[in-house]
Formats: C-alpha cells, sequence, structure tokens
C-alpha cells in the first residue's frame, strides 16, 4: 500500500510539472499571439532627412482583430495635463481615460487630429527626455521609407525640421499638420506625410527663364510659405540668394506675407515684421543677397501656410554669358531644423536663367562656288517697328566695340556717360569677314549695310534678322535658339544652337561687276575702231551691191 501511494505520488508530480510546462508555453504562446511588430510605410519622403517617432500607446491584438491600447507612462503626464478628471488617475484608469480622448479629438476616421496631433508634439519636444525610451529615429528614402519590426502600438510620426504646407493625399487623414498619427497593428500601417521641408520657389520676369538685352533690369520674385514653427521658442528663417557675375543687384522693392508689407530693419534694432539685407561681393564676380527675417516666430506663430515673398530688382550688365548659355542664379531658405537647438537646414536650391542672345555676321563674296570674308563692311543694327515688318529708324541700336570683331548692346550707363561723351561703334566686319554681335533678347532686328567694302556693291536693302528661342514647356529652360533672316524677298531658316559653342550665321554676301569703261579710255578707242571699220565694210558692200544691179 505504501508503494502504490509512493508511486502514485510520483506521477502526480511528474504531472504537475508537465501540466506547468504547458501552462508556461501557452502564456508564451498567447503573449506572442497578442503582441508583435508591424510595418509603417512613410510616404512622401525625402532622402537622408529623420524620422522621429514617439510610442504613445502600446498595443496587443488578439485573433478577432481586436486592439487594446495602453498608455506608456512616459507620457501620462501630458493626459493628466490635459484631460479633465484624469490627474487623480493611475495604471489601467488613466490608460482608458488617455484613449478615450485620443478617440474623441482624432475621431474614428481620424480626420480631426490637426490640434491633438500640435499639442501632443508640443509637450513631446518640451520632453524629450521623459519620452527617450519610447522614442525611435529613423533615416528617410526617396519617396517613401519603411520601418520593418516596429512595436504594435499607436505613434505620433515627426519629420524633424520639416514643417507644415498642405495636406497630402490618402488614408483619410486630411487634417493639415506637421506631425501624424497612426496606429502599427500589422504590416500595413501608412502614413502619407502632411509636411514639407521649407522651400523656395524664384522667377524672374514671372518666368523659369527668360531672355533680356544687355543693360535690361529684369524683376525677381523669390516665394515660400511660414512653416508650422511647433515646439520652437524661436526660428530663423532667411532667404539666400546668389547672382551670376552678369547681373547687378538692384534694390528690393516688396517683402510681403500674407497681406502685411515687411520692411527694412533701419535702425538695426532687428524688431517684429522686419527684414535685414546684407550683401556680399565675391571674387569670382557673383553676388551674394541674405534677407534675414528678424524676430520671425514672434511675428508669425499663428500664420503657417501664409504666402512669404520677396521681390526685387537686378541688371544684366555687359559681363553678361551670351548665347545658349544662361546667366543663372540660385536662391534658397535657411530655416531652424531641430526644436531646442541652433541647428538650421537649407532647402534645395531654386534656379533660375537670364538669356540674352547673339548671332555672328559673315560678309563673303562667291567665286567658283567659294566664300571668301569681306573686311571693312559697315552695319547698323535696328529694332523692328511695331509691325515688325520694317527698321525703326528711331531706335537704332547702341554698340560697344570690344576688340577682335566682338560687338554688345550698350548698357544705358555707357550711353548715358558724358565723360568722355559716348559714340556708338559702326559694327565692321573682321579680315575673315566675320563679327560677332551680342547681348540681345529675342524679337526681330534690321541689319543694314551702311559702306560696302571698296570694289563691292552696297546692299539694295536692310537684312530683316529673327532671334527665335525655343523653351521647355514643363520646366522652361531654353532648350534652343536659332536666327532666320530675310534679304531682298528670300528667307533663309537658321539652324538650331544648342550649346555655348557656336552662334547662329547671318549670312551677307556682296556682289562685284565687270568693270565699265569710260570715255576716252584704250577699251572705248578699240570700240570705235571696231565700230568704224565694221560700217565701212557694210558701206562698201552696200555700193557693190548696186554697181551690180545696174549692170
Amino acid at each position: 500500500m505504501k508503494k502504490l501511494v509512493s508511486r502514485f505520488m510520483a506521477v502526480l508530480m511528474v504531472m504537475t510539472m508537465i501540466l506547468s510546462m504547458s501552462m508556461t508555453t501557452f502564456a508564451a504562446e498567447d503573449a506572442t499571439r497578442l503582441t508583435g511588430t508591424g510595418k509603417l510605410t512613410v510616404n512622401n519622403t525625402v532622402e537622408g532627412k529623420t524620422l522621429d517617432l514617439y510610442q504613445i500607446f502600446t498595443a496587443t491584438k488578439n485573433e478577432a482583430g481586436n486592439v487594446a491600447y495602453t498608455l506608456n507612462p512616459e507620457y501620462e503626464g501630458f493626459f493628466k495635463a490635459n484631460v479633465n478628471g484624469a490627474s487623480e488617475l493611475t495604471d489601467e484608469a488613466l490608460s482608458e481615460k488617455a484613449y478615450e480622448y485620443v478617440e474623441k479629438q482624432v475621431g474614428k476616421d481620424g480626420k480631426n487630429g490637426v490640434n491633438f496631433a500640435k499639442a501632443m508634439l508640443t509637450w513631446i519636444l518640451s520632453n524629450t527626455s521623459t519620452v527617450d525610451a519610447t522614442h525611435k529615429t529613423v533615416t528617410t528614402a526617396t519617396g517613401s521609407t519603411e520601418i520593418a519590426n516596429l512595436a504594435y502600438g499607436y505613434y505620433v510620426v515627426y519629420p524633424l525640421g520639416a514643417t507644415d504646407t498642405s495636406a497630402a493625399p490618402g488614408n483619410g487623414q486630411n487634417y493639415t499638420s506637421v506631425a501624424s498619427l497612426v496606429s502599427v497593428t500589422d504590416t500595413n500601417a501608412t502614413v502619407n506625410m502632411k509636411s514639407n521641408y521649407p522651400t523656395v520657389v524664384k522667377k524672374v520676369n514671372d518666368k523659369t527663364a527668360d531672355d533680356v538685352n544687355i543693360g535690361d533690369t529684369v524683376t525677381y520674385t523669390l516665394t515660400s510659405k511660414v512653416p508650422d514653427m511647433t515646439g520652437y521658442t524661436s526660428y530663423v528663417f532667411n532667404f539666400k540668394d546668389t547672382l551670376a557675375k552678369g547681373l547687378t543687384f538692384g534694390s528690393i522693392t516688396s517683402v510681403k506675407i500674407g497681406d502685411v508689407t515687411i520692411n527694412a530693419d533701419t535702425d538695426g534694432t532687428k524688431a517684429e515684421n522686419t527684414y535685414t539685407l546684407t550683401t556680399k561681393n565675391n571674387e569670382d564676380g557673383t553676388t551674394e543677397i541674405k534677407i534675414e527675417m528678424n524676430k520671425f516666430l514672434a511675428s508669425n506663430a499663428n500664420k503657417a501656410g501664409q504666402e512669404i515673398k520677396v521681390t526685387y530688382t537686378a541688371t544684366l550688365n555687359k559681363d553678361a554669358v551670351t548665347g545658349f548659355d544662361p546667366n543663372t542664379n540660385k536662391a534658397t531658405v535657411e530655416y531652424s531644423n531641430k526644436p531646442g537647438t541652433n541647428e538650421k537646414g537649407e532647402s534645395e536650391p531654386s534656379v533660375v536663367d537670364v538669356h540674352t542672345f547673339n548671332f555672328t555676321i559673315f560678309k563673303y563674296y562667291l567665286k567658283d562656288k567659294t566664300k571668301t570674308g569681306l573686311e571693312n563692311a559697315e552695319f547698323e543694327l535696328y529694332k523692328a517697328n511695331a509691325a515688325g515688318d520694317a527698321a525703326d529708324t528711331d531706335a537704332k541700336i547702341n554698340i560697344v566695340d570690344e576688340g577682335a570683331g566682338v560687338y554688345r548692346q550698350a548698357t544705358p550707363e555707357e550711353v548715358a556717360a558724358t565723360n568722355p561723351k559716348f559714340e556708338s561703334a559702326k559694327i565692321v566686319s573682321d579680315d575673315d569677314g566675320k563679327v560677332l554681335v551680342k547681348g540681345l533678347k529675342a524679337g526681330i532686328y534690321y541689319l543694314r549695310e551702311t559702306k560696302a567694302p571698296d570694289g563691292y556693291n552696297k546692299l539694295i536693302s536692310d537684312i530683316k534678322v529673327e532671334i527665335k528661342p525655343v523653351y521647355d514647356e514643363t520646366t522652361g529652360k531654353l532648350t534652343s535658339y536659332s536666327v532666320d533672316y530675310t534679304y531682298n524677298g528670300t528667307t533663309t531658316t537658321g539652324t538650331a544652337i544648342t550649346n555655348k559653342t557656336d552662334s547662329p550665321e547671318v549670312a551677307v554676301e556682296n556682289k562685284t561687276g565687270a568693270q565699265l569703261p569710260s570715255t576716252g579710255s584704250k577699251g572705248a578707242l578699240m570700240v570705235t575702231l571696231a565700230g568704224i571699220v565694221l560700217f565701212g565694210a557694210l558701206t562698201a558692200s552696200k555700193a557693190f551691191g548696186k554697181k551690180k544691179a545696174n549692170n
């Protein structure tokens, strides 16, 4: 009997151990089933930036797909401060209260979360050390960024340094906030970033590229938006612009944020709603300008999304690049990049081009199908009249001789010079018959030969010259330009120029005839003698004919 009891107790112990092991396994399996990791895809990302993810709630999920959320204790301070009746709650009670609050603030469809997202982000950025254990950083990729093995939970997704611009399409969350809210409970969680990094759009004469004459003044605009400065106690926002050597900075004509005019800082106090302009001339001839928006956060804390627009002028000067290559200049915005620090970021540059064109006159004569250049032909260049069918004789283009067969349009300052008094140079063909004329905008001109080379006939009419650029319809950038020319009713279509080396050619032929005889010359005497001999022969022949008839 005693042995039987012992054996029974042994069996019971074994069963207890087995049952205990089974219970542990089930618990482990149940835990694996209820908690897990998912994958989050963040769309509309820019390569090399930082995403900050803050897990407000952890989450569990059962086989039926039901999700339970538990507040991370690091965030209790926010909910106790912002939710009525939550200040005295703890543990599960506080967690449930926080869940109800978020559900009410965001809405079941996730469309009303802008205020909660901003408030939550502001609190997080003021308590970064408190929430550090729930914080994850990810470096972004171009277009979209995938974050695998992310613990189930409810997250604030904050693109560091980004700013609110406009709602991104997709996923039902159409509120506008620099931060996004997303629940991760599977591998299909997606959020479309509703923010962007500060950008600037630069235009010249309201275009991406334009062409003008040397000496013309152009108008530039720099356009951006007031960023969402949630979590910042101060904010840097500056426009930075670099002008090419061929452009001379004029003046700022307007700075506006929304409908508010921002004035220049004239007393050095850098007060609200003012800007400070600084310029720097570089050794390579370029000019840097910086427009610092003073006390930007204090002036614009509640203006996120409003347009910022700077307008200024510049003049295309005598150092401008001509032909296909542009006079390029670019602008960026410099902005605060991380709350609580002095870190700054800089936008991608916005580049605009200013072109001014040239063409080559080739003066030649044709002999045995060979073109030989003629030097010392003289020309004047005129703008076309309003109809474009003739030269405007009151609009002769003032020309400067730069030497070596190169002539350019004069600047207004050169024309206005009184010491020495400006005198427009004549365009004169070089010893190879060629001359480069530069500094002209697109349009119709008339080339007039005022003096032909010695021994050659001057052209009987003006040559119509038309400079024709082609700009890309999508980018607005120059793709080619050509010069068509018409003389004596015949039009020659120019070849498209697509590189900085070539220049369109206007071929101008001069003709010469056989020398006409002069009275008293040897040639005239020979003609006279030949006429006398011929006349005598005809007379003798006639007389002889009559005599024979009488016989």
